[in-house]
């Protein structure tokens, strides 16, 4: 069998190691070069128990209020095309509680597993540069804590285990000297993890390489068809390729290619921002401060700050403004850090579907298979997603219908 994978973010670097692995001739695709789109500059956390649809009622009406304010970290589309206006819909009628409480269970029991998938990779030699640390969200007092504290024991029942300690103001910033006096309270998850996205990724396309995986990179893909049989790829150069199957994981472009092959869930990018930058104290793991959307993680002995969600068409150009506004947060935030040294900004656009859940398995086209649509948690899950769609393909494993492409 030979099958071809488009995308080359960790979700299909990922997919390709785990088909590979099962003796599956792979040709990675890559219209740029891999890694370098929405999985390069992600906070690189690794939470199942934060692996929840954006879906959440709360988040539509956040959402709908900081539309309206200037500098929030979620902003409104400056324009709206037939596909964003087709998400937002998709988005609203599945922000109710029961299917929110639905979807959240089908989402935990997928990434319940995530953990035991990195250590899979990792048994193989790779270097997934994974360390493991806590993740801990700082509040101004407690009384802002009790909905993410409610998000906790929701999901407890779901988790293997979730260790959570709740931390007064002094014996927090104890833990995190980098967190100024304004912060009074902290939920901590211990035995998390967290990952250098960029050097994953380098480290997975070299793997990949050296297991025979045909990595192609700047090509892009026109089309997909079935022909005779097979799968036929028709590149944007006109040039055609047979394939007995192909999964597309393209992240925020999905629906480019496969709106011929049944798939009606809308796919649009939820584009992010961040930055690195020194500070005088390393954190234990990772930091999260939900009043201003802002996560960090260690990154090269840094701080890698990331924040800001925009709803948007994947091709819509990058607000150059919104790397402005992430400092000035972040200065507000995290006053001790060095920002005279700060570099790496970056943008991405996170591929987000209507109901806020990926999709993971076959397209109405034999032969044309779909894993895609993680939203912010493609690090998170993208190994057991690989299983799943490797399942699927070599021996018709079924997945859970809750991430059917076709629903």
């Amino acid at each position: 069998m030979h099958v071809a994978v488009i995308g080359g973010g960790a979700v299909g670097l990922t997919t390709a190691w785990y088909l590979r692995q099962r003796n599956v001739d792979v040709s990675l695709i890559e219209m740029a070069e891999p890694g370098n789109g929405a999985s390069w500059g992600n906070a690189g956390q690794i939470l199942p128990a934060k692996s929840l649809p954006l879906s959440e009622p709360g988040n539509l009406s956040y959402a709908l209020k900081s539309f309206l304010k200037k500098n929030s970290p979620v902003t409104a589309p400056k324009s709206l095309s037939p596909h964003l206006i087709n998400f937002l819909l998709k988005f609203a009628q599945n922000s109710t509680e029961s299917k929110f409480h639905n979807s959240s269970m089908e989402m935990l029991a997928l990434a319940k597993d995530s953990f035991t998938e990195y250590e899979v990779i990792e048994s193989q030699g790779i270097e997934t540069t994974r360390k493991t640390g806590p993740f801990t969200a700082a509040f101004s007092h407690r009384k802002v804590a009790d909905a993410m504290l409610h998000e906790y024991e929701r999901v407890r029942p779901f988790l293997d285990s979730l260790d959570l300690e709740l931390i007064d103001g002094a014996e927090l910033r104890k833990h995190e000297p980098l967190l100024e006096d304004t912060f009074d309270f902290g939920l901590q998850l211990n035995s998390q993890s967290f990952i250098n996205p960029p050097q994953l990724v380098a480290n997975l396309v070299d793997s990949l390489k050296k297991i025979g995986v045909d990595v192609r990179s700047g090509t892009k893909v026109h089309s997909i068809d079935r022909e005779g049989g097979r799968v036929v790829l028709t590149m944007s150069s006109g040039q055609k390729n047979n394939f007995d199957a192909v999964v597309v994981a393209t992240g925020a472009w999905l629906n480019r290619l496969t709106d011929n092959h049944g798939v009606r869930m809308p796919v649009v990018a939820g584009v992010g921002y961040s930055m690195s930058v020194d500070v005088p104290y390393q954190t234990q793991g990772m930091l999260y401060f939900p009043e201003s959307r802002l996560a960090t993680t260690n990154y090269k002995n840094r701080l890698r700050i990331s924040t800001f969600m925009q709803m948007t068409d994947v091709e819509t150009p990058r607000d150059p403004r919104r790397a402005q506004r992430l400092l000035s947060l972040a200065k507000g935030v995290i006053p001790k850090a060095n920002w005279e040294t700060v570099t790496d900004f970056w943008s991405g656009g996170r591929p987000l579907s209507g109901d806020g859940k990926p999709l993971i398995g076959a397209t109405k086209t034999e032969g044309v298979y779909v894993n895609s649509g993680h939203g912010m948690w493609g690090i998170t899950l993208a190994p057991v997603s690989a299983r799943e769609i490797s399942n699927l393909i070599v021996e018709g494993k079924p997945v859970s219908p809750a991430f059917n492409p076709l629903r």
